[in-house]
């Protein structure tokens, strides 16, 4: 008997067609091999989706690849992760829970209120394998659960048993996993002990570890790029990603965990440190960077960091290199600049209690850096206007309105917030 556990799928993330596709590709390529070994089940420990109702896009396509692997007589065992999570049941998991194309393993046993939480478990009908999980939250919230989950019954369970679980372990987390160190982890000493294998989600690189009381504790790691900096990790060749295959049987156990690994594409990574640099000599060096590669058919990363010596950010033309690799041929081009900056312009982290104290700290701290012949740019009235700005250009796309209306809009409101009118316009400008 063997089974699939997937984690960090994040379908919907890209943003670029052709990084979606890839996306599709590589999810599709795994279930097709899943099909192809004719594993019992799988399990998909959460962040399926990037957000809990992705684009129509999307959704077509899983819809229609889970009704193959449920014809094919595989069923899916999930839990919700941080991103996919709906408190009030209107994630795109729960309309494929209705269809009977998965199974949410987490069963709560009474309300979840209660001082001690206890859960059921789901028994798998052609294996017997016993499960049972805990989903993720949105800022780490779920380990209030653990903190009121009844261990007793759960460990005194009889029978094979997988834990499935999204979130971070703190005995396994790493410093270098972006998606684990950006919220709150857990002891192992959470969870029921003597389960023979714990399916965990959430930190993006395939881990398997063995602990006293907890046999087998694995994370898949994400599928493909579930986080901006996992196409870089990608690029640097050190990390495979996959999803992990597992063989057991009742007498013996487990007997075999592997990671199977899906080719998503190839990479170049250009990586440049701008450390004590001029600007020009920073652009100089990319450029040289760039003629020594061959971007055809292949995803480049240029990745720089550092702060300048000399010259501003905005002087290194990174839209103009972009270009130039499309146009040899590259299959997408992807920027790596927010550790970026410039000693002759240094943002002044600030902090407060809410959204609103940031964004008004952290503008009065930086605006004396501003030169201006302008007072409504300077002082107060300059950290008034940038408010008002920042919470026009925050507005997200309603669902249903098209993109160009949203557009106008948006600029009605900026021309609104900065007290101009639409002359200009009248005069021959366009929005754009």
């Amino acid at each position: 008997m063997k089974f699939a556990h997937f984690s960090d799928i994040h379908l919907g993330f890209q943003k670029k067609k052709t990084l979606q596709q890839i996306e599709q590709d590589v999810f599709e390529r795994a279930l097709d091999d899943c099909i192809a070994r004719s594993v019992d089940f799988v399990l998909m420990c959460g962040d399926i989706f990037h957000v809990n109702i992705p684009e129509m896009r999307v959704q077509k396509f899983v819809f229609a690849k889970l009704r193959q692997v449920h014809e094919a007589g595989i069923p899916i065992y999930v839990v919700y992760g941080s991103h996919d999570f709906s408190p009030n049941h209107t994630s795109v998991i729960d309309l494929l829970a209705e269809t009977g194309y998965i199974t949410k393993v987490q069963q709560i046993v009474g309300d979840e209120d209660n001082s001690s939480l206890s859960l059921g478990f789901i028994t798998d009908p052609k294996t017997g394998a016993k499960l049972t999980g805990i989903s993720g939250l949105a800022a780490s919230k779920d380990i209030s659960y653990y903190e009121r989950l009844e261990l007793d019954s759960l460990e005194s369970e009889p029978g094979f048993k997988i834990f499935l679980f999204h979130g971070a372990v703190s005995e396994m987390r790493t410093a270098d996993d972006a998606a684990a160190t950006a919220e709150a982890a857990m002891p192992l000493s959470y969870m029921p002990k003597g389960f023979d294998y714990y399916a965990g989600g959430h930190m993006h690189k395939y881990q398997y570890q063995k602990f006293e009381n907890y046999c087998k504790v694995v994370y898949p790691g994400t599928l493909f790029a579930g986080f901006p900096m996992d196409l870089e990790e990608n690029s640097r060749g050190r990390i495979k990603r996959g999803y992990v295959l597992v063989e057991f049987d009742h007498t013996s156990g487990i007997t075999d965990v592997r990671q199977i690994p899906i080719q998503n594409c190839q990479y170049e990574l250009i990586s440049v440190d701008a450390s004590r640099k001029r600007s020009d000599v920073v652009n100089a060096e990319i450029a040289q960077k760039i003629d020594g590669i061959d971007p055809t058919d292949k995803v480049v990363i240029l990745a720089v960091k550092g702060k300048l010596s000399e010259g501003k950010t905005t002087d290194i033309d990174f839209t103009d290199m972009a270009r130039g690799l499309m146009d040899d041929r590259a299959l997408e081009v992807e920027v790596k600049r927010n550790q970026l900056s410039s000693a002759e312009y240094d943002i002044v982290e600030s902090k407060g209690d809410t959204a609103d104290e940031i964004a008004t700290n952290t503008f009065s701290d930086n605006i004396g850096q501003v030169d201006s012949v302008f007072e409504e740019l300077t002082g107060q009235k300059g950290v008034d206007l940038a408010k008002r700005l920042l919470t026009v250009l925050s507005r997200p796309s309603p669902e249903n309105e098209p993109l160009n209306v949203y557009r106008g809009h948006i600029f009605d409101e900026a021309m609104a917030a900065l007290g101009l009118d639409d002359k200009t316009e009248k005069k021959g400008q366009s929005r754009t």
